[in-house]
């Protein structure tokens, strides 16, 4: 299985920020994130790659989720915007960024989910939660 980190980034509108794609004709969102390199942490990896994918620095914060899908073993992890202005990033994206296989950073609104194709799916109900106000 190949080890990925994924941030959770949530704005003062209560959106999320995704990554749009459009694969081959399929479109989906993700979360940013990727591979997790031999030399860093999970909490290391989802920082360098919301800077290479979304060209923002965050804070990482705490790991909500460990997910075992497909080929991949997901770490998701809460984070905090520090700085940047969000674009699509200079990293692996940003190379291979094509009208057959698009990257389009986004912010959605939480309440408007359902309406989006998220995978993987069990990430939605995450999102949601740490999206509610706290008590």
């Amino acid at each position: 299985m190949r080890p990925r980190a994924v941030g959770i980034l949530l704005n003062d509108q209560n959106q999320v920020l995704l990554m749009l794609r459009n694969k081959a004709g399929r479109a989906y969102a993700t979360l940013p994130g990727g591979g997790i390199e031999s030399n860093e942490s999970p909490a290391e990896a989802c920082a360098r790659e919301l800077l290479e994918e979304v060209n923002l620095v965050v804070s990482v914060g705490k790991e909500l989720l460990v997910l075992d899908n497909l080929d991949n073993h997901e770490h998701y992890f809460h984070v905090s915007l520090v700085s940047g202005e969000m674009r699509l990033g200079d990293g692996p994206e940003g190379i291979r960024n094509s009208a057959e296989n698009s990257y389009t950073p986004q912010w959605v609104n939480v309440s408007a989910l359902d309406g989006v194709n998220l995978v993987p799916e069990q990430v939605r109900g995450v999102v949601r939660a740490l999206a509610q106000p706290a008590d």
